[in-house]
């Protein structure tokens, strides 16, 4: 066979194949750059009409773009595989190229090169996608070829590009967490377990409690609780109804008229005082006979008994050796806590800390440097060791019954937490688009 004859057409002149197709792809990029800077930026003044004028707009461009494509595509037949159906083609490259130039544009804005924001990069640049589909219906295979092998490759490079661009995926989880990098911290503290197991195993960046529940002890507290008595009723001990009753399983009438009452968390002893029912209750921790001799000493409150209260009306006190008095908010009365802040799970809490350089880590606490930027901190109801790492403080606090060499092991073992342990346990930032998750899978692999 030999060579396709030249032929003539609307274009004028004597046309080769091949000039026919490169005048078709030159037309074609000429009106997607005229509809990529002029018409489609033209409707956003339409924004301030309305929506249905920008819907007009819209198909005005549209039905434009379709015609004169379909022009092209009849003027240039013979050089298409759909030379019979124009329309078809001028669809194709319409609706095919605003899809690429769509993301085409976002992508060049993600990896910085800013062309949807560059009038000149946008007028030579805004009808290439237009070309590539153009030239992926042209005829013969080495013009197809070429064209889908240019898209790819702009893909491939496109591709690189995104992976290289923008905060690496540590880095946007990281924001996205309000957490700084420097202070990631993370730790195994022997016998513990993390509260927050996103880490992984015993490995925590927060706070531990103790692997064997056994471990924790019991919460010691009592509550001093004064209410109006409700009604005419009684309890099956004789005790009056109270307008904050306690839950009761079991009573028992004593001597001298002291009501002792058992539920599921609590015990303790009700009385009355004039027109007022009192409750004296403590966690089942507390023994039943120091509650007994409490109640023995209750009376009204003063600012003596209670510093903070100005004038601590219907509050009564107790004598508790041990414990420490403080107001209660709802309902008012006055609790009571160990003076030496031993029981409960804060008793053997432990907690990883880090902090930037330059705070005062002796403000109400009493410090015993140990040399190599090794700190013991000893507060009231706390204590723990700070290791000085370059800017910041990296600390391991510990309630008052944990022993204090597990806390200084815990502070010299911390140490900054890996990419691969801060992507398992930092969740990714909501509301990605479909190149957020591409970018983060090109990085992470995940």
């Amino acid at each position: 066979m030999g060579a396709e004859p030249d032929v003539t057409g609307a274009w004028g002149g004597q046309l080769t194949p091949g000039r026919r197709a490169l005048g078709q792809l030159g037309a074609v990029w000429m009106l997607g750059s005229a509809l990529l800077t002029t018409a489609i930026p033209a409707l956003a003044p339409l924004l301030f009409v309305g929506w249905g004028a920008v819907l007009v707009g819209l198909l005005v461009v549209v039905v434009l773009g379709v015609g004169l494509l379909r022009l092209i595509a009849r003027s240039t037949a013979s050089v298409t595989v759909l030379g019979t159906r124009p329309g078809l083609w001028a669809l194709l490259v319409l609706v095919g190229g605003l899809a690429l130039a769509r993301l085409a544009w976002r992508w060049t804005d993600e990896v910085g090169l800013g062309v949807s924001s560059d009038g000149t990069l946008t007028l030579l640049l805004g009808g290439v996608p237009y070309v590539l589909v153009a030239g992926l219906l042209l005829r013969g295979w080495r013009p197809r070829l070429a064209a889908g092998l240019a898209l790819v490759g702009l893909l491939g490079l496109g591709l690189v590009a995104l992976a290289r661009s923008g905060p690496d995926e540590v880095t946007e989880r990281l924001r996205y967490a309000t957490q700084d990098r420097r202070t990631a911290y993370v730790v195994e503290v022997p016998g513990y377990s993390p509260v927050d197991p996103a880490y992984g195993g015993a490995l925590g960046g927060g706070e531990f409690a103790p692997a064997d529940l056994a471990a924790v002890p019991p919460a010691r507290h009592v509550n001093v609780i004064a209410g109006p008595v409700v009604g005419d009723g009684r309890g099956e001990c004789g005790q009056p109804h109270l307008d904050s009753a306690p839950t009761v399983e079991s009573c028992a009438t004593e001597p001298g008229g002291a009501v002792y009452l058992r539920g599921v968390v609590e015990h303790g002893y009700q009385v009355t005082r004039g027109d007022r029912g009192v409750v004296v209750l403590g966690s089942l921790a507390v023994d039943r006979d120091l509650l007994r001799r409490a109640t023995r000493t209750l009376r009204p409150a003063t600012a003596v008994d209670l510093p903070t209260e100005e004038r601590p009306a219907d509050l009564f006190v107790v004598d508790l050796p041990g414990y420490r008095a403080q107001p209660l908010g709802i309902p008012p009365g006055v609790g009571y806590a160990p003076a030496d802040h031993t029981g409960g799970a804060a008793s053997v809490r432990v907690a990883l800390h880090v902090t930037f350089a330059g705070q005062d880590l002796c403000f109400q606490a009493t410090c015993t440097p140990e040399g190599a930027g090794l700190t013991y901190v000893r507060r009231e109801d706390s204590h723990a060791y700070v290791l000085r790492r370059g800017d910041v403080d990296v600390g391991v606090t510990g309630g008052v019954s944990v022993d204090r060499s597990l806390l200084r092991d815990a502070a010299l073992a911390a140490r900054p937490a890996s990419e691969d342990e801060l992507l398992r346990a930092l969740p990714p930032p909501p509301d990605r688009d479909l190149l957020d998750r591409l970018r983060a899978w090109l990085q992470t692999g995940t």
